[in-house]
């Protein structure tokens, strides 16, 4: 006999539950006759008592159609022959039996207490009031499936062990390395690595009783930083523990770089206001240093000793300078002469100026750039100076040698692609999404401006900066250009009614910012 029996009996589906009674007592009565009686219950489960033990027939009076029912002396018999029962109840007083069933019982047969034959108290049921109830139902049904089903965002039902109860279709349709699909007691920390971190939102949640938010990096297989939003919420119980936990995670890369670009801008401000103040301040007093020190190396008087003093005061006052000029050309990079600039040529330019000593450290250098004349509209000087960033950065990351690829493309949407790849120790996550902040370096002696200037100026030519990295695999700067056909010719007309900047020169307070002369 199978211990679950559906059948039909003219339109309805009823489902039979087995059970079986241990004990009587006179308090069950009325349940029992109900449990006991051949008419069918005016509910969806019919109730088909299999076996009574330690209560005698003469002890159940009024009780009708106990033929077919088992009668067994002792609790140890009842457990040996109840393979098709769904329940046992234990009728007896103060429940004595109950411990010792639940250990003896079969697998997949509940042992309860006998005030939960309440539950199959004869109930009559309203059709009207089922209909109206099964018309709620599905209304509920079609807004979980609008507004949780069919939302980009992945949901996740939890327990308060982190075992997965269920997940909307995102989760589902998701290409994940771990399938739990169908899978009962999968743990969240099989099918979501995030979740096996110390301290994230689901333990937080749980232990904390209140909403938990956290922002969690991921690199994705071609070497990219994604960014995901993750919100625990925990559904808690009156007594203040927490029974379950709703795990909601969105993938915010796209708000979180304009976010990032927002905050990027007022840096620049901010920075563009600090160089005009520092502009001001340093200027005279470093004009008058290197002048000083210029006027007194051209005197014949001096001695070896102070002749090599004056020379150190003078070479720190020109490397204040070249600082300087960093300062002013990041916040304010010299526009130049603009005009027509051949990538490829550019490029084998910075190669020729770095490419001797990486080879000399067993370094290989491969380029592979486009035969088409690969052309935008822009300062030459500046947009080699972006490039030699680049393969600078990319040498540094091989110490040891490697290889570099440089190469360039033109993509089916129209942009000149120039990749700058390296097979060096790659850049871990918590430094590489600070890597174009401005004064951020990890190199000793580094101004930290050289990537956050290449950006500015390459974003300032219309184009854009991508850059991928795997630890121990190597990293790829990519630089987004637009083609000289899509970039209309700057128009080079003076302003007669303002003040122009020497053409190639920052201008420093409307002077040149080559105030200290040669020796």
């Amino acid at each position: 006999m199978e211990s679950k029996q559906c059948f039909e009996v003219g339109n309805e589906i009823f489902i039979t539950l087995n059970i079986a009674t241990i004990g009587y007592r006179s308090t069950y009565r009325e349940l029992l006759m109900h449990l006991f009686s051949t008419d069918m219950p005016n509910g969806v489960v019919r109730i088909k008592v299999c076996a009574v033990a330690c209560a005698p027939q003469e002890e159940l009076p009024g009780l009708l159609c106990l033929d077919g029912v088992d009668f067994y002396d002792s609790v140890e018999e009842l457990c040996e022959n109840i393979d098709d029962v769904n329940i046992v109840f234990d009728l007896s007083k103060e429940c004595k039996y109950l411990e010792h069933v639940k250990r003896c019982a079969p697998a997949g047969v509940s042992v309860v207490g006998g005030d939960a034959l309440l539950v199959f108290r004869k109930t009559d049921f309203d059709s009207e009031q089922l209909e109206v109830n099964a018309c709620n139902l599905d209304r509920a049904l079609g807004l979980f499936s609008t507004f949780v089903d069919q939302a980009e965002e992945e949901f996740w039902l939890l327990d308060n062990k982190g075992i997965v109860l269920d997940a909307n279709r995102a989760v589902l349709d998701r290409q994940r390395d771990v399938d739990f699909e169908g899978a009962d007691g999968t743990l969240i920390n099989n099918v979501l690595p995030y979740a096996q971190q110390p301290g994230n939102a689901i333990v937080e949640a749980v232990n904390n009783a209140r909403r938990i938010d956290q922002v969690i990096t991921k690199v994705t297989s071609d070497g990219e930083l994604q960014y995901s939003g993750i919100s625990a919420y925990p559904v808690v119980k009156r007594d203040g523990t927490v029974r379950s936990v709703i795990l909601m995670r969105k993938d915010i890369t796209q708000n979180y770089r304009v976010m990032r670009r927002l905050q990027q801008t007022e840096k620049l401000a901010a920075i563009g206001e600090m160089s005009a103040f520092v502009a001001h301040e340093i200027r005279n007093p470093l004009f008058a240093i290197g002048g000083f020190a210029n006027a007194l190396l051209k005197q014949q008087n001096l001695n070896e000793d102070d002749t090599k003093k004056i020379k150190i005061i003078y070479n720190e006052s020109k490397r204040l300078e070249k600082i300087l000029k960093i300062i002013l050309n990041f916040a304010r990079p010299a526009h130049g002469e603009e005009g027509e600039v051949d990538v490829n040529e550019i490029i084998l330019e910075a190669l020729g100026l770095l490419r001797m000593k990486f080879e000399s450290q067993g370094g290989k250098v491969i380029t592979n750039l486009d035969a088409k004349g690969i052309k935008v509209r822009g300062n030459p000087d500046q947009l080699k100076q972006c490039v030699i960033n680049g393969i600078k950065n990319g040498f540094e990351a091989m110490p040891n040698g490697g290889t570099m690829r440089v190469e360039t493309t033109l993509s089916a949407d129209n942009w000149i692609i120039v990749r700058i790849i390296d097979s060096g120790e790659g850049i871990p996550d918590d430094i590489r999404e600070h890597l174009f902040n401005p004064f951020f370096t990890t190199k000793s002696g580094g101004t930290g401006l050289g990537l956050a200037m290449t950006k500015k100026i390459v974003e300032d030519m219309g184009g854009k900066v991508k850059l991928r990295s795997r630890v121990n695999k190597g990293t790829t700067l990519s630089f987004y250009l637009p083609p000289l056909s899509l970039v209309p010719p700057a128009n080079n007309e003076k302003d007669t009614d303002g003040v122009v900047e020497p053409s190639g020169g920052a201008g420093f307070l409307g002077g040149s910012v080559e105030f200290i002369p040669e020796p």
